[in-house]
């Protein structure tokens, strides 16, 4: 009778155990998806940055699209992502039963090549060019249409238009500029990070948040050139920039009066 008891003890034992075991790893997956969820998270967030911020362009919204380009920069950098990514790895190893991690050589980034950061990017000196060359082109056609004898009026109030539209286009680009670095993250970046972080490819995601840490760096850029581009259409007609433009107006009317 004693060893039948014995042996009822010994099977409630290794019952209890399995099931702590089981809790054990249960845990561990969990927490091993919470961490992976978050960088998976960062697709939507880029998505819902990209939209966000077409919004605020279409509003003129110039503030908000300055606190996104920050927000964009501090979401993806690496300071943020590098422990994420340490963390993750050294619960996958856990959670699979792989070698651990040399957690020792994630503690920073790699320097990554110019040429390896392919990301979108948009300077003034560009934006001008490129501006330039198509408002010159669009000169020419018009000095063409408008080319008889008393078409001068029609011709300067042609290319007066022309000049305008050039201005808001150089702004409406600078935006869209945001626009585009967003929906790279998302869809190059982020997935290509996940990737290397799920697989434990150590190396190569450390490369994936060196790149997507300078991706990040570029939004305050793109952020300054939207700026410049909507200031000098804010100078040629306040109006243009519908309410933005009459709540600047006011405003510099009122700082006028307390001088």
């Amino acid at each position: 009778m004693s060893e039948l008891v014995n042996q009822i003890t010994a099977l409630e034992r290794k019952v209890r155990e399995s099931d702590e075991a089981r809790q054990v790893a249960d845990r561990l997956w969990d927490a091993t998806e919470d961490i992976l969820d978050e960088l998976r998270s960062l697709e939507s967030s880029f998505y819902a940055f990209s939209s966000d911020i077409d919004g605020f362009i279409g509003d003129n919204d110039y503030p908000a699209v300055e606190r996104a380009a920050y927000e964009i920069q501090g979401s993806v950098a690496a300071q943020r992502l590098l422990p994420l990514v340490r963390r993750a790895m050294l619960l996958l190893a856990l959670r699979e039963g792989s070698s651990l991690p040399d957690l020792g050589v994630m503690e920073s980034v790699p320097e990554v090549a110019p040429v390896d950061a392919a990301h979108p990017s948009l300077t003034w000196e560009e934006l001008m060019r490129d501006s330039e060359r198509d408002l010159a082109s669009s000169e020419e056609s018009l000095r063409k249409i408008w080319c008889d004898e008393g078409d001068e009026a029609e011709l300067d109030e042609h290319l007066h238009d022309a000049r305008f539209e050039a201005i808001r286009d150089r702004a409406t680009r600078a935006g869209r500029q945001m626009i585009a670095l967003c929906d790279y993250i998302a869809e190059e970046l982020v997935p290509e990070l996940v990737r290397c972080t799920e697989h434990l490819l150590i190396d190569d995601a450390l490369r994936a948040v060196a790149v997507i840490d300078i991706a990040g760096d570029e939004a305050p850029k793109a952020y300054k050139v939207y700026e410049a581009a909507l200031s000098e259409q804010y100078e040629q007609s306040p109006g243009s920039l519908g309410a933005m433009g009459e709540h600047l107006v006011q405003f510099e009317s009122w700082m006028h009066s307390q001088l």
